[in-house]
């Protein structure tokens, strides 16, 4: 019982770190794509097909980021699952005591 407790707050901690580490990217990623369109804005002799395809490669890049995000809280859920007792085995433990 104290084990599941503890893997239980093992998780919680691993995902906190998870969530200030993928923000911390997120941050950087918006700083870059910042720098980015104001680089592009400021280049005239750029040709447009170029400045589609750096603002595609941005959209892809955060539909990737958005979707790792996802299928880590998705896989933070079930971990923590995996060490829940459940309802019933815990009051049957309760009742043989």
């Amino acid at each position: 019982m104290e084990a599941n407790k503890t893997f239980t707050q093992m998780v919680d901690f691993q995902q906190v770190m998870f969530d200030n580490t993928f923000n911390l990217m997120k941050t950087f990623q918006s700083q870059g794509e910042a720098w980015m369109n104001l680089s592009m804005d400021q280049t005239p002799w750029l040709p447009e097909d170029g400045k589609k395809m750096c603002s595609y490669w941005n959209e892809t890049c955060q539909k990737g980021m958005s979707n790792y995000k996802d299928l880590m809280d998705t896989s933070f859920t079930k971990a923590r699952e995996m060490f829940e007792t459940p309802a019933s085995e815990t009051s049957a433990k309760t009742a043989k005591k």
